[in-house]
């Protein structure tokens, strides 16, 4: 028979809020950041004209289904 023992209790400083509120905020700025400087990278690379991304003769979209049907392992009939 195991023997029950009262939950643990965690006491929290009003210093250890303020703490948390600082950490919070530094990362979600960090966040933000990462995400404007990857839209702006995303921008730079994507071509002006979509008339340029057909020009290969693969479309974007075939292009994904490639990707996806390689993640999952798929290799088509044989």
């Amino acid at each position: 028979m195991a023997l029950r023992r009262p939950p643990t209790r965690i006491e929290l400083k009003a210093d250890d809020v303020e703490e948390y509120d600082k950490i919070m905020k530094e990362r979600k700025s960090l966040a933000e950041q990462l995400a404007m400087k990857e839209q702006t990278t995303k921008q730079k690379n994507a071509p002006n004209n979509t008339s340029d991304s057909f020009s290969f003769g693969v479309s974007p979209v075939s292009s994904q289904k490639k990707s996806a049907a390689e993640r999952i392992g798929y290799h088509g009939p044989r």
